[in-house]
């Protein structure tokens, strides 16, 4: 019951990762405010006091002063906010549109700089010693063809987690991220085609794609009080895909 009398703001929450870490944060005793752009699936004990469903695009110009809004209506500060809505846009570099482009920069980047301020801001007034956990992506340090406007994201999403860190230290907060691997989610599942799994199989040193509570799990710790002296962090969760130099099937004489 690490998050017992604590409150958490959870991006994406109706699949995946977000459900799985908001899902998580309520069984260790979090009053969850759960996001999404529509919420579709049903949720245990829904009356249960603990859970407050919100619908909202995290890329809309207003969702910070919305979300804001929502959460001081409930009379709650604000211990913790996992940002792990984002999209994926898969097309060759010369093929992306400037609308492409931008759609996955509002949702991963943008969406996640102006919600974390408008937490963050919350925060700071109520002097709540936060954590703000954003949901980076292996791809931010390795490649991935087809898909320049996430890895970009992803990418400058590290970069912001720093600076975020270093500027929100003197209030207490701390702000890391996670690194996930090969993950079975709505967004993925898509393109784990039969070929994919396999080839990702074979590059895993731990040889298993991850399923969302996997994630949810370093995600948790790092909203916890455990990761009370880590800041500025990002945590890989891949299953060693990101570290691993060897080639798969073969090696050194």
């Amino acid at each position: 019951m690490r998050f017992s009398d604590k409150t958490a703001v959870v991006t994406g929450a109706d699949s995946g990762i977000g459900r799985a870490t908001a899902t998580r944060l309520r069984a260790e005793g979090a009053t969850v405010f759960a996001v999404d752009l529509r919420h579709t699936r049903p949720w245990p004990d829904p009356d249960a006091g603990n859970l407050h469903l919100i619908e909202l695009d995290v890329a809309d110009r207003t969702a910070p002063e919305q979300l804001a809004a929502r959460v001081r209506t409930a009379g709650r500060p604000v211990d913790v906010l996992a940002n792990v809505a984002g999209i994926l846009h898969i097309a060759p570099f010369l093929e992306v549109t400037r609308a492409d482009w931008e759609r996955v920069l509002a949702v991963n980047l943008t969406g996640v700089f102006f919600l974390s301020q408008a937490v963050a801001r919350i925060m700071v007034e109520r002097r709540t010693a936060g954590r703000i956990v954003n949901v980076s992506s292996v791809h931010a340090v390795v490649s991935e063809p087809n898909a320049a406007p996430y890895t970009a994201t992803k990418g400058g999403l590290e970069a912001m987690t720093r600076t975020m860190a270093s500027e929100l230290a003197r209030h207490g907060i701390t702000v890391n991220c996670v690194r996930p691997g090969a993950t079975r989610t709505g967004m993925s599942e898509p393109i784990y085609t039969e070929q994919i799994v396999r080839s990702l199989i074979a590059k895993i040193p731990l040889g298993k794609i991850a399923p969302p509570e996997w994630v949810a799990s370093a995600i948790c710790y790092l909203a916890s009080d455990e990761s009370c002296y880590t800041t500025g962090a990002c945590l890989d969760v891949d299953g060693g895909y990101a570290m691993d130099g060897s080639l798969p099937g073969t090696a050194y004489a």
